[in-house]
């Protein structure tokens, strides 16, 4: 329904007899009626765009998964990955134990980042280790 009869009357002060205000009221009731079927549709179908959207998160979140596995940096020699490690440390002055950089933050990105780097003694050769207080 997206017309009526009484929308010549719409914005005016007109003021209809009791037995236009019964048609006026029938249109109302059905109106309504219309109006509530059309939320519980809008109900329906937000409850569906909610599953799939949980569903594209869930396969985006296993091809990025997948997506990991085919990485470059997966096929680099451990060799290769010291020389990288190294040329990470800063060079004006001597590293940190610091989690936000290297070495010890390559210890955090994988297994087996963390295996080359703690089998890479020139990475811990001159780390920096404060006391507090001393």
């Amino acid at each position: 329904m997206t017309s009526s009869f009484w929308q010549q009357h719409l914005g005016t002060n007109y003021v209809p007899s009791v037995g236009e205000a019964r048609q006026i009221q029938e249109f109302l009731d059905v109106s309504s009626k219309e109006i509530h079927i059309i939320n519980a549709e809008i109900n329906q179908l937000q409850q569906q765009l909610e599953l799939l959207q949980a569903k594209r998160l869930r396969i985006s979140d296993l091809a990025e998964q997948h997506r990991a596995l085919l990485s470059p940096v997966r096929r680099l020699s451990c060799d290769i990955l010291e020389t990288i490690f190294l040329a990470c440390l800063p060079t004006d002055r001597n590293p940190c134990m610091s989690a936000t950089e290297a070495p010890t933050l390559l210890t955090q990105i994988s297994s087996s980042w963390r295996n080359i780097a703690h089998s890479t003694p020139r990475l811990w050769a001159a780390i920096h280790v404060a006391f507090p207080g001393i």
